[in-house]
């Protein structure tokens, strides 16, 4: 991998983050989840790559854009926090509710 295609799976990354960004404004989780999947895929290549040397203007572009990334992940987390806490009190409740249908279940046996 090049610096510059290093710094386009940057870029890449970064848009992606911002859709998934709107995409949890929008409340539009599976469409969220999708986007997450194609992250994730372009970070694992990023991970794989070879360390790359940079001069000093790549490297402040590299530094932008992981900034971005992270104000992105940031609100993004913001948004669905909320929503996995719903989630998991949903779970929560569903699982107290099985528990009391099979006591009463076994009671009435």
């Amino acid at each position: 991998m090049t610096s510059n295609e290093m710094l386009s799976t940057y870029e890449t990354l970064s848009e992606l983050t911002g859709t998934m960004l709107n995409a949890a404004r929008e409340g539009e989780w599976e469409h969220l989840a999708t986007l997450e999947q194609r992250c994730r895929s372009y970070v694992g290549t990023l991970m794989e790559a070879a360390p790359i040397p940079l001069n000093a203007q790549e490297q402040r572009a590299k530094v932008a854009i992981i900034r971005a990334i992270l104000q992105n992940d940031a609100q993004i987390r913001a948004l669905t926090e909320p929503r996995l806490h719903e989630l998991q009190q949903r779970l929560q409740a569903t699982r107290v509710g099985q528990r009391g249908m099979a006591a009463y279940g076994a009671q009435r046996a």
